[in-house]
């Protein structure tokens, strides 16, 4: 009888062990973040940089605030942006996390690894969203539902209250509502731009460019172009060509 007893405890021991153990920390902060375990009443002081992250934590981004979250085994990150919360869960095994992430409402993007073992899911109160390798955002509010925008990879999104299913495609938004059909169409300019001022205000893109300086000169005349190249959230390039004489 003490055997068995001694061997439930050592059992537990272990379960509370692992439930104390980090599975991310907070890479990235602007503004007012805060968090707490879902067993907490309220959120706790400010949060800081570097703060290890233990499974069922919460996570709230305060207006204009902004927080980048990674796992500790692969570096799958998540990226929350202003108004946002979220539960980070994960369970480690052979030194590998099984990772999901409950998002309440706000906006935020995903860029998960390729997790080897099990699927990363994402649930929202509408949606479950489930992949292997896959970086995408999400735009979650209780009146309009959910807003998918797939950046690569392959990832599916479930509706339990219609149980239909469909796939992320390039270019376009899947918009998932409770007991309503699955509405899809190209991205509007508008949603792609707001989405870059978001990463441009949180400091996560840069406009990128290159200079190239070839000259010709023709009659005492030199001639100079400059090429740049800009690259928006949905990976698709543009080149501005300026060509001016001397």
């Amino acid at each position: 009888m003490k055997l068995h007893i001694l061997i439930l405890l050592i059992f537990f021991l272990q379960q509370w062990t692992l439930a104390a153990e980090p599975i991310a920390l907070i890479s990235k902060l602007r503004g007012t973040v805060k968090h707490k375990m879902t067993s907490d009443i309220k959120y706790r002081s400010k949060t800081q940089l570097n703060t290890s992250i233990l499974s069922d934590s919460q996570i709230q981004t305060k207006n204009k605030a902004f927080s980048k979250v990674v796992y500790l085994d692969d570096g799958t990150s998540i990226s929350m942006y202003p108004d946002t919360e979220i539960i980070i869960k994960g369970a480690i095994e052979n030194r590998m996390i099984f990772k999901q992430v409950d998002l309440f409402q706000g906006i935020i993007r995903m860029n998960v690894t390729n997790q080897m073992s099990k699927e990363f899911k994402l649930t929202t109160p509408y949606s479950e969203l489930t992949c292997r390798e896959c970086s995408f955002w999400i735009i979650s509010h209780e009146s309009n539902g959910d807003q998918f925008i797939k950046e690569s990879g392959d990832a599916l999104v479930l509706n339990p209250s219609i149980k239909r299913t469909r796939k992320l495609v390039f270019d376009s938004t899947l918009v998932s509502q409770k007991e309503v059909e699955f509405d899809q169409f190209e991205t509007p300019i508008a949603d792609i731009k707001f989405i870059e001022s978001l990463m441009l205000d949180a400091d996560e893109k840069f406009l990128q460019y290159k200079k190239e300086t070839p000259e010709e000169k023709k009659s005492e005349t030199i001639t100079n172009i400059v090429v740049i190249k800009l690259k928006n959230a949905a990976n698709i390039e543009r080149e501005i060509v300026v060509t001016y004489t001397q």
